[in-house]
């Protein structure tokens, strides 16, 4: 009861924050339409040709989305991230309907599974730029992990709402209907990205230089740094098994279980209900050892799928599928949260295209390869197989994930004391970040002045430890938490106190340049200037130059 209390305010927090609210709400209408076309794309193509069929599709669906996401999720570190999300929208939006319209002009297998694959690369670009943007949404690293957990709980919704819906209409009416239904609601997502635009972010990007450079640098992002590499590759693993599953459920439906093409929607929001349970642990996920229970997730998400096999019943297939789920959101929210730290800001949207794009290939191999084992082995067989490949692979990199953990720290001090001066408060996660690995740690011994009236302005202070006396212009004194020095750079004008130490102190500075960078937002440069005009108003008298 506790932990979900506790998650439920986690979520909460998030949903208070109003561009999260608004990505994170649109991410759910765009998932319900992905899992509502997955389940009708699926039946379509079994009616028209079998297992065989349901593969083709699945590979014609995630192999161009794997071949294009490295390439287009440049364009996120290009341009303004919120635009790339509305971008990504109006194309699954129109691909959506152009199905219904397609569906009920006559069933072109082939312009069907056309637009399944624009379906799959809209899909597909979604997930990193929604992952890429997040940092800089949060404004804290909590609500960082938490907003991770909440696109996980609202992925879990839509696995479950998107594939009932679409399990009705299939039962009740047809393909066709779930195609327009998935349009309805990529169209809501458009509107809520309409009115996001993100601020607070203080990083410079490339914004010029060919594509072919953009790309190579997220390219050579992962190739130097080992964590996104094994981070990736496990989700890549757990994208073939995904692809395998995606075939499984349908032919087991039709041949294992024997029911109707309803029950392929039912199985898979089993995997929402799952989901929406592990996403209560998610976002209780706590500080910086997430390669652990990325692991535990990649193993626990195959071990199921293995279990199906030795006994093959409904009831017993949705409450394995359902741990399945569970795993997929505890799997998500660590993986991405630990790439989004990893992972440098300037090339972060180009290094989760190409691991994005990576487990998509994945599941379109996974597509092909299902298909394959179960006619040489039989359905029951293939659970077995596919989903022991997980935990052996879990096994095997044990030892790499328990060393990114020991290994990995974020500037927890630093980033302790940015976090506690209200200048920076409007600030995102990424450009707190930013300004705590640009602290330089200063020891000031007893009497030493640190700044003193009339000099020019270099840097602005931030109080770890100790106790600092101000003089001259202004009387008062400075301890932990406690900033001072922002007067001189935001009024260029010199330093109009002194500031002398009255024990040993512990300060940390930041240099001009990067001060200056942080207050270009407008909410820190008004709370700066408050500021300034309370202590003028406090008897700081300026120098004059």
């Amino acid at each position: 009861m506790r932990r979900g209390a506790q998650a439920t305010a986690a979520l909460g927090s998030v949903m208070r924050n109003p561009d999260l609210r608004k990505v994170e709400l649109a991410w759910g209408a765009s998932i319900a339409a992905e899992w509502a076309h997955f389940v009708a794309l699926g039946v379509f193509a079994y009616t028209a040709g079998g297992a065989s069929a349901v593969g083709i599709a699945g590979l014609v669906r995630m192999l161009p989305a794997a071949l294009s996401a490295p390439v287009a999720s440049t364009l996120g570190d290009r341009f303004r991230r919120e635009r790339f999300l509305l971008g990504t929208s109006v194309a699954g939006c129109c691909a959506l309907a152009g199905s219904a319209a397609v569906f009920y002009g006559g069933r072109n297998q082939v312009a069907i599974y056309a637009l399944g694959a624009v379906v799959g690369i809209a899909s597909t670009l979604f997930r990193p730029a929604l992952q890429a943007i997040l940092p800089s949404l949060a404004h804290t690293p909590e609500e960082l992990i938490a907003s991770n957990g909440a696109s996980s709980t609202i992925e879990s919704l839509g696995t479950l709402a998107g594939p009932l819906l679409a399990g009705v209409l299939v039962s009740v009416a047809n393909p066709g209907a779930v195609f327009a239904a998935a349009a309805a609601a990529q169209l809501a997502a458009f509107t809520l990205l309409s009115r996001l635009r993100v601020e607070g972010v203080i990083q410079e990007r490339e914004t010029q230089g060919p594509i072919r450079e953009l790309l190579l640098g997220g390219f050579r992002a992962v190739r130097d740094l080992p964590e996104p590499r094994l981070i990736g590759g496990l989700m890549a693993a757990q994208g073939f098994v995904r692809g395998c599953l995606n075939v499984l459920i349908v032919v087991a439906v039709f041949r294992v279980l024997h029911e109707g093409g309803g029950t392929v929607g039912y199985l898979t929001a089993a995997l929402g209900v799952g989901g929406l349970v592990g996403a209560l642990g998610a976002v209780m996920l706590e500080g910086k050892r997430l390669a652990v229970p990325l692991g535990l997730a990649v193993a626990c998400w195959g071990l199921p799928i293995a279990l199906i096999a030795p006994a093959p019943y409904l009831p017993s297939a949705v409450l394995l599928l359902a741990l399945v789920g569970a795993a997929n959101s505890i799997e998500d929210v660590a993986g991405f949260t630990l790439l989004q730290r990893v992972v440098p800001d300037l090339v972060l949207s180009r290094v989760l295209g190409i691991v994005w794009g990576t487990v998509m290939g994945a599941v379109a191999l996974g597509s092909i390869a299902a298909p394959l084992v179960v006619n040489a082995l039989g359905p029951r067989a293939a659970f077995g197989i596919v989903g022991g490949t997980l935990p052996v692979l879990t096994v095997l990199v044990w030892r790499r994930l328990v060393a990114i953990d020991r290994r990995f720290e974020a500037p927890a001090t630093e980033l302790a004391l940015i976090n506690r001066v209200p200048l920076f408060a409007p600030l995102s996660v990424v450009a707190k970040e930013h300004i705590a690995g640009r602290l330089t740690r200063l020891e000031v011994e007893a009497g030493t002045s640190v700044v003193r009236t009339g000099e020019v302005g270099d840097r602005f202070y931030i109080v770890g430890a100790g106790e600092l006396e101000i003089t001259n212009g202004a009387e008062g004194t400075v301890r932990s938490g406690d900033f001072f020095g922002e007067i001189a750079l935001l009024q260029d004008i010199p330093r109009t106190a002194t500031v002398r130490a009255k024990t040993p102190s512990e300060l940390y500075a930041l240099d001009r340049d990067d001060f200056l960078a942080a207050v270009t937002h407008p909410a820190v440069r008004a709370a700066g200037e408050a500021v300034v005009r309370r202590r003028l108003a406090a008897g700081v008298t300026p120098v004059p130059r």
